[in-house]
């Protein structure tokens, strides 16, 4: 129990799902949560938290809170419930849960939450292994395209960072990014350097609250993305600029490649050689060797013949692809004028070490992947990266959340399919928890329309009465990350193991999911892997023989946050040939060996622009992670009403005054809101915030019209990401 004897403060970890992790102290009086700060970390640099995470007060005294079990009185989303206990509730999943999976299977029985190491974040992915249930991964909720190009081009997905984490820059490009909203700690970071001399850039199509803060803003047009790195990349190599030490010693660029099958040559290729060495031409010696070999100037250019194959180096062939994308052309794809084209690549080339940002908007778009790809090329090309190894903590994680092995992955895309016409296997059950499916998934009409109707059974944990929810057969009151105990490990800036303290109990009937989890495991019949405390669990998932964890314990963790060391050894990337990949051999079949320029799928200069001109896209918001905390007072009075940002030209020739109320639409849906004139936006397009609620708008949801078309090349690689910033509208005056 909590003790709530006098005025005390708690250090404790925000736990939003940003999973930034920041530390926050929270003052208590009369137990209740009086005041939220910023921990003081030992290192200033760690210190401070965003608005949102000031707010998080709210979370637990929100006068909407859902308070006890609910159980679907009448039809789905009629609001007809009726109030049941515990015991009840969970009697009645498991046994639900236990019937699907008798007859369609166990992974007919599907979870949309997250997997993380850490009490909440694992208990769900424990029963999904033992049940062998099915579990859909959320990253395709806008998230996957940049990973996608993150594992083709470094072997992880989150190699974002080494383009970011480039020491001292003297240039930093923001790119498709807003940190002033999305990242307090990069944003910090993007000011600190500012004022150390560093030159900001930011390029968005929309004169965001970063670009406020830019020493130069470019706008670019939805989607083009790619474009502009190839231009870019185009000129480095028409000046000279490019930077063939780090080519040659840290990418794939020196490898040959088969002109006859686009694979890398290999020692196997090579009669009288054996193994799978990658060989390249050695300018010295005038002959091809293996890779490995020291003493070798690997050439970056030309044809080579070795028995009859021909070859060439990969660099070649980006060079070739390159040599297209002249200044003049890309200026006329992007909307970039062509001497801003020419002066960004020298910058980034000449003034260095550069930083780029590489922000979730560019990725949002259908051939995302592909912009970040030739992001990554871009600064391979140019040495503006830092392959250092990340420092962090390597947890016992795997016996916690997978006991009886690793579960069955449903990519997000595919779960209506999964749904709808049992592919790749049917799902008659879903359980939510920390996703607001309904609320953030594209294409809404037809999770409405094909999803729901195909469920025989939908639950929903949450803190509260979510359109998501609305629509569940049991409806479960989750507990806020201050009303319960776990273990955070930090993420992108923070490198803390930390560990996060109950500051309240639990209001009303909640419990954490972990609770939720362990009580459910046990109706199910699987007790004896949900017989421990939350303590002996953590213990557990602290006992890890790696050596980050060395001198790491709960006793540690309790006298405050423990951050993780560099890794001195040397980085290795999980590449096939451990180099940056801007040269994929997977990619081959579908033509996206290198990155190459496509125009977007609902591009303003499609056929389809002349009903639908204007290119939409939604941006994060200030007062919200997603849909979260838009049931928080304090951040619901700065935006009481979903609005569309539309420039000034574009609301003249609609005859649209700012605060008219307008009508949103494409072939998929409608949905009608209050219009903001902005010269913030660039003409062409428009702007909803994400995350907001049905209820904001006068009528509908931004995601009535956004598509859920599947990338393949995404799918090949990790999974299909949605493309939200790839929409095309019209937008008109609503009738009175």
């Amino acid at each position: 129990m909590i003790d709530d004897s006098g005025p005390k403060v708690v250090q404790t970890v925000c736990g939003l799902n940003d999973y930034f992790r920041c530390g926050l102290s929270i003052e208590l009086a009369n137990g209740e949560i009086n005041r939220v700060r910023p921990y003081d970390y030992p290192d200033p640099a760690d210190r401070g938290v965003c608005a949102k995470g000031l707010a998080v007060a709210g979370l637990v005294n929100s006068p909407e809170r859902l308070q006890y079990p609910l159980r679907r009185a009448g039809e789905r989303g009629s609001g007809q419930w009726e109030r049941i206990s515990w015991d009840e509730a969970l009697d009645d999943i498991a046994a639900g849960m236990l019937s699907l999976s008798g007859k369609y299977g166990p992974t007919s029985v599907a979870w949309a939450s997250p997997v993380l190491p850490s009490l909440n974040g694992g208990g769900y992915s424990r029963i999904i292994s033992l049940m062998g249930a099915s579990w859909v991964d959320w990253w395709g909720c806008g998230d996957a395209a940049g990973p996608c190009a993150d594992i083709t081009t470094f072997g992880t997905m989150m190699g974002e960072g080494y383009l970011s984490r480039v020491p001292h820059p003297k240039l930093s490009l923001i790119w498709g990014y807003n940190p002033a909203v999305t990242v307090y700690h990069y944003m910090k970071k993007i000011d600190q350097a500012r004022k150390q001399g560093c030159r900001v850039v930011t390029i968005d199509p929309r004169y965001s609250e970063t670009a406020a803060r830019a020493d130069q803003h470019v706008y670019i047009r939805p989607g083009t993305d790619t474009a502009l790195a190839l231009g870019m990349m185009n000129v480095i190599i028409q000046e000279g600029l490019q930077d063939e030490g780090f080519i040659r010693n840290s990418t794939i660029g020196p490898l040959l490649v088969r002109d006859d099958n686009g694979s890398l040559l290999r020692e196997s290729d090579v009669s009288g050689k054996v193994g799978q060495g990658f060989m390249v031409y050695d300018s010295l010696a005038g002959q091809v060797s293996s890779a490995q070999q020291a003493g070798t100037l690997p050439a970056l250019r030309g044809r080579f013949s070795l028995e009859g194959l021909a070859c060439r180096p990969a660099y070649d062939l980006l060079v070739e692809v390159v040599q297209e994308y002249t200044p003049d052309l890309v200026a006329g794809i992007t909307g970039i004028e062509e001497r801003t084209v020419r002066d960004l690549a020298v910058s980034y080339a000449s003034e260095k070490p550069a930083a780029i940002y590489r922000g979730w908007g560019i990725q949002r778009t259908f051939y995302g992947d592909l912009a970040s790809r030739a992001v990554n090329a871009l600064a391979a090309i140019t040495g503006n990266m830092y392959l250092n190894r990340p420092a962090g903590f390597v947890l016992n994680s795997a016996p916690f959340l997978f006991p009886a092995g690793q579960r069955t992955r449903l990519p997000l895309l595919a779960l209506c399919d999964a749904a709808v016409k049992g592919e790749p296997f049917p799902v008659k059950g879903l359980w939510c928890s920390g996703h607001n499916l309904i609320n953030q998934m594209p294409n809404a009409n037809r999770i409405m329309n094909e999803l729901l109707p195909n469920l025989e059974l939908f639950v929903v944990s949450d803190l509260f009465m979510t359109v998501t929810a609305q629509y569940a057969d049991y409806v479960l009151p989750a507990a806020s990350f201050l009303e319960s105990t776990d273990l955070c490990m930090g993420s992108f800036q923070n490198t803390y193991l930390q560990l996060q303290r109950k500051v309240v109990e639990p209001l009303h009937e909640s419990k954490s999911d972990f609770q939720i989890a362990c009580a459910l495991g046990r109706k199910l019949g699987l007790g004896q892997y949900f017989n421990k405390s939350e303590e002996e669990y953590m213990i557990d998932l602290l006992a890890s023989d790696h050596p980050s964890m060395a001198g790491v314990n709960l006793d540690r963790l309790r006298q405050g946050p423990v951050m993780a060391t560099m890794d001195e050894k040397p980085p290795q990337l999980r590449t096939m040939t451990g180099r940056v990949e801007f040269y994929s051999e997977t990619l081959r079949e579908f033509g996206q060996e290198l990155p190459r320029y496509i125009e977007p799928v609902e591009s303003a200069r499609t056929e389809k622009a002349k009903r639908y001109p204007l290119s939409l896209i939604s941006a994060h918001p200030g007062n919200r992670i997603h849909s979260t905390l838009a049931k928080v007072p304090k951040m619901a009075e700065r935006d009481p009403e979903a609005m569309i940002d539309i420039n000034e030209a574009d609301a003249r020739e609609r005859n649209i005054s700012n605060g008219d109320v307008v009508s949103v639409y494409n072939d998929l849906g409608r949905v009608v809101l209050r219009a903001r004139i902005s010269a913030e936006i660039m003409p062409g397009v428009v702007n909803v915030l994400e995350g907001w609620w049905p209820e904001h708008y006068v009528e509908g949801h931004i995601n009535q019209l956004t598509h859920d078309l599947v990338n393949p090349v995404q799918q090949r690689v990790m999974q299909a990401n949605s493309a939200f910033f790839d929409v095309l509208v019209q937008v008109e005056k609503a009738p009175k």
